[in-house]
C-alpha cells in the first residue's frame, strides 16, 4: 500500500504507547525477527504480525511449556512452532504476513493458503444466510424460533410468556445463556441432547432485554435456518456464501459424528496449540456445529471482508448491509473508554461516535482468530493464530485490533 498510513491509538492503549507510523514504503521502527515469513513490502501487516505476536509469545503459559524457543524482539522467549497469519484488505490492495510452521512434523511455513479454525467467526457466516433468507421471504426476524422447532422434541423456554425470536438469537439478547447447565465441550451430543438441554434451562432475562454472549443460541439459530433450507448447514454455506464469494478453501471440519477434514485441506491446515502444545480438533455437536466448527485461510477471509466492506459486489450486498446494522448495547471490550460496544446481526460493532468497527472473534480449543472492518475506510483485518485463548491475553488483541481500524487513515 503506497497511501499515507498513520496508525494513531489512544494513549490508553497498552499495546501501543506510541503512535506508529508507515508511510510510502518506509518501515517501521519495529525490528523484524528471523524467524517469520514475508514479504519486507508489506509494512502494515508486517508491523501488525510483530505485535500479535508479542502479545502471544509474552504469555507465561507458552513460553513456560516450550522446548523449542527463540528470542522475541524485547528478548523474551518465543516458540517457533506456533502458526500466525495477518491479513490486509483496503482498495489499495492486499498484505499477508506469516510467522511459524504447519505443525512439528510439517515444516511448510504458514501463509494466506494455511488453513486454520475460526471458531465463533462462523456465527457472522450464520448472520448473513439469516439475512439472506429474511430478504427472500423464508423467514422473518420476529418468528418465534418454536416455529421452526418440533414441539415433540423441544420445549422452548420463555419469560414470563415472552417468546424467543429469531433476531434474539442472532444479537444475543435470547436470554439464554453461553453453554446450558452441565454441558461438556468437546463431547458429543444427538440432536435429541441439544434439544433437552434447551428444554430445561431457565432463560437468564426476557429476551430482547440484554445481550449476552450465547454460542448454544447462535448454534440453534444455524440448526434453524438449516432446518428450514432442507439441507446440512455445511451445505447451506456453501450454496448461500462460499460459492458466491468464491471462499474455496473455507467449510465445515466435522460430521455428525466426527471431526472429518477434508482430504485436499489436511496438508495445509496448522496444527493448534494449548500451553505450546500441539492439540486435536475440538468436536462440536452437529446440531450447534454453525456456532463455531468452520475453517478458512486468510485469503478467503481477505475475499470476505471485500465483501462486507464494498470492494467487491455480490448478490449478498443487502443481506450483508443487514448485519452491520446496530440492534442493541453490548457492553464494552476495550480499555479505551470512549469506545462503546453495540450487537448487529452475529456482528460486534465498536464506535467512537466518529468512526466504526464491525468485527467478531474465534476461540475454540488451540485455535484464536479475529476479523474486522471500518466501512466507511474500506479496511479490513484478519488474524489467524493456532494459540489458544487461555494462553494469552484476548483483550490485548482486541486493543491492538479495534484502534487500528479506528483511527486507520
Amino acid at each position: 500500500m503506497s497511501t499515507l498510513i498513520i496508525l494513531s491509538f489512544v494513549a490508553s492503549s497498552n499495546i501501543f504507547q506510541n503512535q506508529l507510523y508507515v508511510a510510502n514504503g518506509q518501515h517501521s521502527q519495529i525490528s523484524l525477527s528471523n524467524n517469520s515469513h514475508y514479504d519486507t513490502e508489506n509494512d502494515i501487516s508486517n508491523t501488525l504480525l510483530e505485535k500479535f505476536k508479542e502479545i502471544v509469545f509474552n504469555s507465561t503459559a507458552i513460553n513456560n511449556s516450550s522446548s523449542s524457543s527463540l528470542n522475541n524482539i524485547d528478548g523474551s522467549k518465543m516458540d517457533s512452532s506456533i502458526p500466525i497469519v495477518v491479513g490486509i484488505v483496503s482498495p489499495n490492495g492486499t498484505q499477508v504476513s506469516g510467522y511459524g510452521n504447519i505443525s512439528n512434523f510439517n515444516s511448510t511455513i504458514v501463509d494466506g493458503n494455511t488453513v486454520f479454525d475460526i471458531a465463533s467467526i462462523s456465527k457472522t457466516f450464520v448472520a448473513i444466510i439469516l439475512a439472506d433468507m429474511v430478504d427472500q421471504g423464508l423467514v422473518n426476524l420476529n418468528d418465534p424460533i418454536e416455529k421452526y422447532l418440533h414441539s415433540d422434541k423441544v420445549i422452548v423456554p420463555s419469560y414470563d410468556g415472552h417468546k424467543i425470536t429469531l433476531e434474539h438469537l442472532a444479537t444475543h439478547t435470547s436470554g439464554l445463556p453461553d453453554f446450558p447447565t452441565g454441558w461438556i465441550r468437546n463431547h458429543s451430543y444427538t440432536t435429541q441432547q441439544v434439544y433437552d438441554f434447551v428444554s430445561n434451562t431457565t432463560l437468564e432475562s426476557k429476551p430482547g432485554t440484554k445481550a449476552d454472549y450465547s454460542d448454544i443460541g447462535m448454534g440453534i439459530l444455524g440448526h434453524i435456518l438449516s432446518l428450514k433450507a432442507g439441507v446440512s448447514f455445511d451445505q447451506l454455506v456453501k450454496d448461500k456464501i462460499l460459492n458466491v464469494v468464491a471462499m474455496k478453501s473455507t467449510g465445515m471440519r466435522m460430521n455428525t459424528t466426527s471431526v472429518s477434514v477434508p482430504e485436499e485441506i489436511k496438508y495445509r491446515y496448522a496444527v493448534g496449540h494449548i500451553a505450546g502444545n500441539e492439540v486435536n480438533l475440538e468436536f462440536v455437536p452437529e446440531t450447534i456445529q454453525s456456532a463455531g466448527a468452520m475453517y478458512s485461510t486468510i485469503n478467503d477471509l481477505l475475499k470476505y471482508l471485500s465483501a462486507n466492506i464494498g470492494l467487491i459486489q455480490t448478490k449478498l450486498d443487502g443481506a450483508i448491509e443487514e448485519t452491520h446494522l446496530i440492534r442493541h448495547s453490548f457492553g464494552q471490550s476495550s480499555d479505551n473508554k470512549s469506545l462503546k460496544d453495540y450487537i448487529g446481526l452475529g456482528w460486534t460493532v465498536t464506535t467512537d461516535f466518529g468512526s466504526e468497527v464491525i468485527w467478531h472473534t474465534g476461540s475454540i480449543d488451540g485455535y484464536t482468530s479475529v476479523i474486522g472492518f471500518n466501512p466507511s475506510k474500506q479496511i479490513g483485518l484478519a488474524i489467524l493464530c493456532g494459540c489458544n485463548y487461555d494462553d494469552y491475553s484476548l483483550r490485548d488483541m482486541i486493543n491492538l485490533v479495534i484502534p487500528f481500524l479506528i483511527y486507520y487513515r
